[in-house]
């Protein structure tokens, strides 16, 4: 049996880019940011205040800033981490 021979400049459905997906990295890092992919999103931010266009440069910037952690969220953890470990150590030393 014959092949169907593709017209010439075509592009397979499964290689075409997606029409979503935006071309700017500071468009891709908004795009990884509203998937929840914040890590890819920081490296994308990253790439554009660096090196992309330089009217997206600040606003990758103030991105970069809004997907930095959180100083309250870091204390909180960081004084319930220091309350389990002293909890832990009081838990060790009554059983002695």
């Amino acid at each position: 049996m014959a092949k169907k021979s593709k017209p010439a400049g075509q592009v397979p459905a499964d290689r075409r880019p997606d029409p979503a997906l935006p071309a700017s990295p500071l468009g891709k890092a908004r795009w990884s940011m509203e998937a929840g992919d914040v890590r890819l999103a920081r490296k994308l931010a990253r790439e554009a205040a660096d090196s992309g266009p330089e009217g997206e440069r600040d606003e990758a910037r103030r991105l970069l800033a809004r997907l930095g952690p959180d100083p309250r969220a870091m204390l909180t953890a960081a004084i319930v981490l220091a309350l389990i470990a002293i909890a832990a150590w009081a838990a060790i030393l009554r059983h002695r």
